[in-house]
């Protein structure tokens, strides 16, 4: 699922997405691709896509079958076998007929969302199995309380909306109209919104929030430990990706958007809403921890 939603990236990144022309699932009408590199990408992609959505298929099945008892396995299958297929509907979709930069941005936000419902079902179906192993152990409740574990959720839909408005910026190709100053845009705190400057302005800002947001739920979940120890790595693995991703950013203008600064840019994206479903499903109020485990 991270390959994909890379090789996604990359075909936007490459101006492939018209590799195979108007043609879906089969490239220019047939089953093998052009031999020039936007078609190669294009069919790369959907290749990687096809053996995902079988996965997915198969492994949705199989969650349910063998630990659909647990409310928290049967939701992240539905979740990861319903965005997966939204994912292709959206791809499809963009390769058929022209749509705009907002749409072309769901598919990135939609992706993301498939790929966070497979890695929480993976942690899920792996806790389940070690709890299984065990002969002894004792469940210890999560004990945070019920206003930071909003928060988290709220911060969870914040980063969302970020990574659809960062997308939004990559389709609407107004990356460079804060020029290379950073984190200023064109050397100002505030500078003259003309045009689409707006646009680039908005997503740092809202980084800014992100990176403050991140710190502070760090420091708040610190006292709960050692009983919500997970969470706390959640969070602190969260901080330290936003920084990451932060900097990246920085990287990514100061380069004047490369590619190599884009995928960058998009892997420590992938790799921080990993972090963030950690975080998030560690936070649960349902959620329970072996004892020793």
């Amino acid at each position: 699922m991270f390959v994909v939603l890379i090789a996604g990236f990359l075909v936007t990144e490459t101006g492939s997405a018209q590799g195979c022309g108007r043609h879906w699932p089969l490239c220019d009408g047939h089953f093998t691709p052009p031999f020039d590199l936007h078609g190669f990408v294009e069919y790369g992609h959907r290749f990687i896509s096809g053996i995902v959505g079988i996965l997915v298929l198969w492994l949705a099945i199989w969650a349910w079958q063998r630990w659909g008892r647990r409310l928290e396995v049967r939701v992240l299958a539905v979740l990861m076998f319903l965005f997966t297929y939204i994912q292709a509907l959206l791809g499809a979709e963009a390769v058929l007929f022209p749509t705009s930069p907002e749409v072309l941005a769901s598919h990135f936000g939609v992706s993301l969302m498939a790929f966070a419902g497979t890695f929480g079902l993976d942690l899920r179906l792996h806790e389940a199995a070690a709890a299984a192993r065990l002969q002894d152990g004792q469940p210890v409740a999560v004990t945070l309380p019920k206003g930071l574990r909003r928060s988290v959720y709220l911060f969870a839909v914040y980063i969302f909306l970020l990574v659809y408005l960062g997308a939004y910026v990559s389709h609407t190709g107004t990356g460079m109209l804060c020029g290379t100053s950073w984190p200023l845009c064109l050397g100002q705190v505030v500078p003259s919104l003309q045009g689409a400057v707006w646009i680039p302005y908005l997503h740092r800002v809202a980084a800014f929030v992100a990176v403050i947001w991140a710190a502070w739920l760090y420091i708040a979940l610190r006292p709960y430990a050692p009983e919500n120890s997970l969470a706390v790595r959640g969070a602190a693995a969260v901080l330290l990706l936003i920084v990451l991703q932060a900097f990246s950013g920085w990287y990514l203008v100061a380069s004047g958007l490369t590619l190599g600064a884009i995928m960058l840019h998009v892997t420590l994206m992938t790799l921080l809403f990993a972090a963030l479903t950690y975080l998030v499903l560690e936070t649960l109020p349902q959620a329970r921890r072996q004892a020793g485990g």
